[in-house]
């Protein structure tokens, strides 16, 4: 393993998986974040947490970054404090709509942003590209994990579902956290760079997602109205970046990954689960 000291750019959904995939070992880790106090479980177990203040952070590290862009004097401020820390490499996590109304996104798939949010995502990517620094940015579909995705709906009783009609349930390309975290992780010593769509094997609708639900978690159909209009929504390839940097899904499909989630989340005491 690299002796480079990370940097975590924000502690959130994502982020704080990588951070506990990279504790335990020799490497040092830190994280910026805006409230350290609230980490000081991890704090306990190596990561360093501290605030913006570039004196408290190393010269020279490989910066994992995950904040998203939010207003120009949010960004202008977090670019003057990563010119001064002066990293080696930055893996950025962006995301899918920076290709806009695209139905179908493979690695070689024009970016074309449309909104307020993408134009945002996509010139977050133009200045950590344009750095003088090794950049990889991934560009993640639906990020989805314990306690987010289209299974919570179902969860008893915080987001119940039963006979609720729901909105449209377009096509969507999803991304497992650990799998974009596993992703990020190689990514930072890898010496890959450019930037590249990240989503797992199998686009689904939410409708379809929450009927797969409804059978593995063995409710009764009858008492569950989950019915919505399909509409078109957006295929995306992840293969590229996941051969490129020599890995394998651990939740290759929303089956495998939801069926994580609901063990995790500890519904077995809601309803029987079946295998």
């Amino acid at each position: 393993m690299s002796e480079t000291p990370v940097i975590l750019f924000g502690l959130g959904f994502t982020s704080l998986r990588l951070a506990r995939r990279l504790l335990g070992g020799d490497r040092r880790i830190f994280a910026a974040t805006r409230k350290p106090e609230r980490f000081a479980e991890l704090a306990a177990q190596g990561l360093t947490v501290a605030d913006f203040h570039a004196d408290l952070f190393p010269r020279g590290a490989v910066i994992a970054h995950t904040i998203p862009p939010v207003d120009e004097a949010a960004q202008e401020a977090l670019h003057e404090f990563l010119v001064e820390l002066a990293p080696r490499r930055i893996v950025y996590v962006s995301a899918t709509s920076v290709y806009g109304e695209l139905a179908t996104v493979t690695v070689d798939s024009p970016v074309i942003p449309s909104g307020e949010a993408s134009l945002r995502r996509y010139a977050e990517e133009q200045w950590v590209a344009g750095g003088p620094w090794a950049a990889l940015i991934l560009r993640a579909a639906a990020i989805y994990g314990p306690g987010r995705g289209a299974h919570r709906r179902l969860a008893v009783p915080q987001t119940p579902a039963l006979n609720q009609r729901r909105g449209p349930s377009g096509l969507v390309s999803r991304i497992h956290v650990e799998d974009l975290a596993g992703l990020m992780e190689r990514g930072l010593d890898s010496e890959l760079c450019g930037a590249f769509p990240v989503a797992d094997t199998l686009p689904c609708s939410t409708e379809a997602i929450l009927q797969w639900c409804v059978e593995y978690l063995g409710l009764d159909p009858n008492q569950v109205d989950i019915s919505g209009t399909v509409s078109t929504g957006r295929w995306v390839d992840g293969t590229d970046i996941v051969d490129r940097l020599g890995l394998q899904l651990e939740y290759p499909d929303y089956r495998a990954g939801i069926a994580q989630c609901i063990r995790e989340e500890g519904w077995g005491s809601a309803a029987p689960l079946r295998s």
